[in-house]
């Protein structure tokens, strides 16, 4: 389904994973559970952190070379800290994870880790960011493929619910545990809404040779807090297959809905629901 690497089967359903390598070999590349975080360009918490801890902060001090080095070395530690955070995830809820859980799994030490962030607070901000931005980005693309904005909207809801039932535990920090991290996270977090509520727009907007659907940005928001309803609930609930194709089912249903209804009104005017009933087509007049 995704192609920047496999997930894990059913979190919830495998407490016989693997035994992993010994997490303080500094050599091994820690195991990711999803998508690749390291190619986004974002500058994330170290742009803060002072150039004298050997990290790029602020202006002057060494060469171009010596600062184009730091760059890559932040970028290389960050790069292997949200892996590690990433990985602790797939097996715990964020709410049970300590520093020193992400660094083991990164092969890395603390004093890597309070180079780039003060706390794993702003550690899961920075992977909820980079992550989501990647989401967006690959999940527009596979929607924007789709026939037509319906089955686009199809492509899409699965989607969602399929990465939350994949991985239940970084769908509750992303989606539940933010809002417990203070103004900036609870900021984040509706930004990253923002984010897949401007997807919905453009799609509606799409030229699938069928006509457009105006989608204002509130009512587009809105669709991803019902969305999101679902995602929080799938996240914690322990869900067969049956039951979640019901919900996926259901929640499809919803959004095609909403985009039938817009499509009709902007078309043809109010709906009257009477008329309907009595089997009148509505008047194009």
């Amino acid at each position: 389904m995704r192609k920047f690497g496999a997930s894990p089967a059913n979190e919830k359903n495998s407490p016989n994973r693997p035994a992993r390598d010994s997490p303080l070999d500094s050599s091994r590349t820690p195991r990711t559970s999803g998508r690749t975080l390291g190619t986004l360009a974002y500058p994330g918490w170290y742009a803060r952190v002072p150039m004298s801890s050997g990290l790029p902060g602020r202006a002057g001090g060494g060469t171009v070379q010596d600062q184009d080095a730091s760059l890559a070395r932040t970028a290389d530690i960050t790069q292997r800290i949200l892996a590690g955070l990433e990985d602790v995830l797939a097996r715990r809820p964020f709410g049970e994870i300590a520093v020193a859980d992400i660094v083991a799994s990164a092969g890395m030490s603390k004093r890597a880790f309070y180079e780039v962030y003060p706390h794993k607070a702003a550690c899961l901000m920075d992977h909820a960011d980079r992550f989501h931005r990647s989401w967006v980005e690959e999940l527009e693309a596979r929607v924007l493929d789709a026939p037509d904005r319906l089955a686009g909207a199809e492509v899409a809801v699965r989607a969602f619910l399929t990465e939350t039932h994949e991985r239940p535990f970084l769908a509750r920090a992303h989606l539940v545990d933010l809002y417990n991290l203070g103004p900036e996270a609870i900021a984040l977090r509706r930004q990253v809404k923002g984010r897949y509520a401007t997807m919905l727009q453009r799609l509606s907007a799409a030229d699938d040779g069928t006509e457009k659907v105006a989608l204002d940005g509130e009512t587009a928001l809105r669709i991803i807090g019902a969305i999101d309803d679902v995602l929080i609930a799938l996240a914690f609930d322990d869900v067969d297959d049956a039951e979640f194709e019901r919900r996926a089912q259901s929640t499809v249903a919803l959004v095609r809905a909403v985009f039938v209804g817009l499509w009709v009104e902007q078309a043809w005017g109010p709906i009257d629901l009477n008329r309907l009933a009595s089997g009148t087509a509505p008047d194009a007049s």
